[in-house]
C-alpha cells in the first residue's frame, strides 16, 4: 500500500512539473521549417531557411522510400526568462521508429543520438530526447535557432509504396531547465510503460491459456489442438512485441527488426497451418501459395531492414515485402470467405479471423481505428477478439475430447476385467503337475487366452488360443470363444471333440476373423493328448513337438481335428506359446524365431515372455509351461 501511494504521489508531482514546464517553456515557436536531404550549412544560425516548406502544426511529409533518408528541421525557440542554468533542449519526434538525430543550437552541435551513415547505427528513440546545452550557448529570455538533423532507415519509409499520404513526421522542441526536462523525460518513459501494462496483461492471460491448451494437445496428441495452442501463444506475443518496439530505448534497428521478423515468420506459418487444418481445406495450391507469400515477404524484409542505404536491393525488398503481404492477406481472406459460405466449416472462427484482415486493411490505408483506453488499434483488437473466440471454442472442444477419453478409459477398465477372464492370474493345482503362465499384451488388452478346466479323476483340459488382430475387438472375440469352450467342456471332454465343437460355433459367428487354438488333456500319470487348430506347436523338453496343425477355427465348418498322444516322464516339461513369441522382431528386422525359442523353451514362463518382449514385441505374447512332477505315495 505504501509503494502504491508513493507511486501515485510521484506521478502527481510529475504531472505538476509537466504543467509547469508547459507554462514556463511554452513553445513560442514562430515557425518550423523542414527540408529533405543533407547539408551541414543548414546548421548555421545565419542560414536563410525562408525558402523551406513550413510544417503544419509541427508535422510534415517523411522522405520518399527512394530518398537517402535525411531531413532537417529548423525552428526559432524562445527560452523562458525564468529558466535557470543549466539549460537543456528537448526534442520530440513523434515516430517510434529507430533513427539517428543531431541537435544544433545557434550553430553549435549540442548532442547526437545514434550514428549516421556510412556506418549507420539507428536506435529506438526515447519518448523525449533531452540534450544538455553547454553554458553560454543559450541564455534565458532570448530566442535560440535550433536545427535538427535526422536520418531514418529505409524500412520505415516502405508505406510510401502503398499510401498516397503516409503518416507524417511530427517534431516539437522546448528549451528549459535541464533537471526539469530530464525529470519530464523520465516521467514520459514511465507513462509509456504504464500504458503498455494493460495490453501486456491481456497478452499474458492469452499466453497462459495457450500453454494450458498446448499441454492438453500434447496429452491428447491432437494436431488441431497443438496448432490452436501455438496460435494462442504466438499471436499475443506478436502484438506485445509490436508495442514493445517503441519502448526498447537504445536498441539498434538490425537487432530489433531481426527479432520481429523471426516472431512474425513463425506467427504467419502457424496462421496458415491453423487456418487450413481447423477449416479442413484440402486445396494444396493456395496453401502452398500462402506459405510462399510469407516466406517471400520475410526474405524481402530482411533486405529492406538490414541494408542501411537505399538502392535497387532495398527497393526490391520493400516492394516484395509490401505486395506479398497483400497477397498473403488476400489468400487468407479468401479462405475465410470460403469457410463462411461453405458447409462443414468452422464459420465462427472464419468470421473472427476475417476481422484480422479487415484490421490490416484499415492500418495500411492509414485509418487504424485506435482504442486509446486499451492501447490498441482495430488490427490488434481483432487479433485479441479472434483469439478469445478461438480459445472459447477450443476449451469446449478440449472438454469434449477429455470426456471422450474418459469414456474410453472406462471402457478399457471394463476390457481389463474381461482380460482377467481370458488369462486367469491363479492357476488350479492339478496333481502331479506344476504350472506357470505369463501374458504380455501388445495393447491395453489383447486377444490371447488360456484356460484350465479340471475333470473328474484328476485329469484336466487345457486350452490356449490366439484371436486374429489386437486390442479390444480381439479381446471381445476371445471372451466369446471362452464362453463357447466353457459350454462345450462337459459335453466334449477330449481335445479334438472340443476343437470340433468350438470351430462350429466360431463359423456361426461369421465375423471374418479366425482363432488359432491348441487343446491338451493331461493325466496324473503324465500322459498328454494334444489337438491343434493352426496354433504353434508346443515344446517338449526344449524340442518342438510334431503334431497335426489343422485349420484355424472359424474358417471351414466341416473341419475335423486329430489328436496326438505323448507320455511325459518325471521332470519333463511342456511349453505352450502364442505366435507373439516367434514373431517378435528387433530393430534390424530379425524375427525371434524357432531357434531362439527352442534355446529358452525349458526356462520358466516369465523368462520366456520377457525375452521375447525385450527382443521387440509385435503381438500379444502368451507362455504356459507345464512340468510333470509326480507325487510319491
Amino acid at each position: 500500500m505504501r509503494r502504491m501511494l508513493t507511486t501515485a504521489f510521484s506521478i502527481f508531482v510529475a504531472l505538476g512539473l509537466s504543467a509547469f514546464a508547459q507554462t514556463a517553456s511554452s513553445p513560442s515557436q514562430n515557425l518550423i521549417r523542414y527540408h529533405h536531404g543533407d547539408n551541414f550549412a543548414w546548421a548555421d544560425a545565419q542560414f536563410d531557411d525562408s525558402a523551406w516548406p513550413e510544417a503544419q502544426n509541427g508535422s510534415f511529409t517523411a522522405p520518399a522510400h527512394v530518398a537517402d533518408g535525411f531531413f532537417w528541421v529548423r525552428a526559432q525557440i524562445a527560452i523562458p526568462p525564468g529558466a535557470q542554468d543549466p539549460l537543456a533542449i528537448e526534442s520530440q519526434t513523434i515516430e517510434a521508429v529507430p533513427n539517428v538525430q543531431e541537435v544544433w543550437v545557434n550553430g553549435h552541435l549540442i548532442g547526437r543520438y545514434g550514428d549516421f551513415p556510412p556506418h549507420a547505427r539507428p536506435l529506438v528513440p526515447p519518448q523525449m530526447l533531452v540534450f544538455d546545452i553547454p553554458a553560454g550557448e543559450a541564455r534565458p529570455g532570448t530566442v535560440a535557432i535550433v536545427a535538427l538533423r535526422t536520418w531514418n532507415v529505409p524500412a520505415d519509409r516502405s508505406l510510401r509504396l502503398v499510401r498516397s499520404h503516409p503518416d507524417p513526421v511530427n517534431v516539437q522542441f522546448s528549451i528549459g531547465s535541464a533537471p526539469l526536462l530530464h525529470a519530464l523525460a523520465t516521467e514520459a518513459e514511465d507513462r509509456a510503460w504504464l500504458r503498455f501494462w494493460p495490453q501486456f496483461s491481456i497478452a499474458l492471460l492469452f499466453i497462459m491459456l495457450g500453454l494450458a491448451v498446448l499441454a492438453l494437445g500434447i496429452w491428447t496428441r491432437d494436431r488441431r489442438l497443438l496448432l490452436c495452442a501455438l496460435w494462442l501463444v504466438l499471436m499475443p506475443a506478436y502484438l506485445v512485441f509490436g508495442s514493445l518496439l517503441s519502448l526498447l530505448v537504445g536498441v539498434s534497428a538490425p537487432i530489433l527488426y531481426t527479432a520481429f521478423l523471426v516472431v512474425n515468420a513463425i506467427g504467419m506459418c502457424v496462421a496458415v497451418e491453423f487456418n487450413w487444418t481447423v477449416q479442413g481445406f484440402r486445396d494444396r495450391i493456395f496453401r502452398s501459395a500462402d506459405h510462399l507469400s510469407w516466406i517471400g515477404l520475410t526474405i524481402g524484409a530482411v533486405f529492406s531492414t538490414n541494408w542501411m542505404h537505399p538502392g535497387a536491393l532495398v527497393s526490391a525488398g520493400m516492394y516484395t515485402e509490401v505486395w506479398l503481404l497483400f497477397v498473403f492477406n488476400l489468400i487468407t481472406s479468401g479462405a475465410e470467405l470460403v469457410a463462411l459460405t461453405g458447409r462443414g466449416r468452422n464459420r465462427p472462427i472464419a468470421a473472427a479471423m476475417l476481422l484480422i484482415s479487415v484490421g490490416y486493411v484499415l492500418r495500411i490505408v492509414g485509418n487504424p481505428v485506435n482504442f486509446d483506453w486499451l492501447g490498441l488499434n482495430f488490427f490488434g483488437a481483432a487479433f485479441y477478439l479472434s483469439t478469445l473466440f478461438i480459445a472459447v471454442l477450443l476449451m469446449r472442444q478440449t472438454w469434449m475430447t477429455w470426456r471422450k477419453s474418459e469414456d474410453l478409459r472406462v471402457e478399457f477398465a471394463a476390457a481389463r476385467g474381461l482380460q482377467q477372464q481370458l488369462v486367469p492370474i491363479a492357476l488350479p493345482a492339478i496333481g502331479g503337475w506344476h504350472m506357470e503362465a505369463a501374458y504380455e499384451p501388445a495393447a491395453d488388452v489383447g486377444g490371447d487366452f488360456y484356460q484350465i478346466f479340471e475333470q473328474p479323476g484328476g485329469s484336466a483340459l487345457i486350452v490356449v488360443g490366439d484371436v486374429s488382430g489386437k486390442g479390444l475387438t480381439a479381446a471381445m472375440k476371445g471372451v466369446l470363444a471362452l464362453g463357447a469352450v466353457r459350454a462345450l467342456a462337459e459335453s466334449c471332454p477330449t481335445p479334438a471333440c472340443l476343437l470340433n465343437g468350438l470351430n462350429h460355433e466360431m463359423v456361426k459367428a461369421a465375423d471374418g476373423g479366425f482363432i488359432t487354438c491348441i487343446c491338451a488333456q493331461i493325466f496324473t500319470d503324465g500322459r498328454t493328448i494334444l489337438s491343434s487348430a493352426g496354433h504353434p506347436a508346443p515344446y517338449l523338453n526344449g524340442e518342438e513337438l510334431q503334431i497335426g496343425g489343422g485349420i484355424p477355427l472359424g474358417i471351414l465348418s466341416n473341419t475335423e481335428y486329430s489328436e496326438t498322444s505323448v507320455q511325459l516322464r518325471a521332470g519333463q516339461s511342456l511349453m505352450f506359446l502364442s505366435d507373439g513369441v516367434l514373431e517378435a522382431t528387433n530393430s534390424a528386422g530379425e524375427l525371434f524365431g524357432f531357434d531362439r525359442t527352442a534355446a529358452i523353451a525349458r526356462h520358466d514362463a516369465y523368462q520366456i515372455a520377457h525375452a521375447a518382449k525385450q527382443f521387440g514385441q509385435e503381438d500379444d505374447i502368451t507362455v504356459l509351461t507345464l512340468a510333470f512332477v509326480p507325487t510319491t505315495g
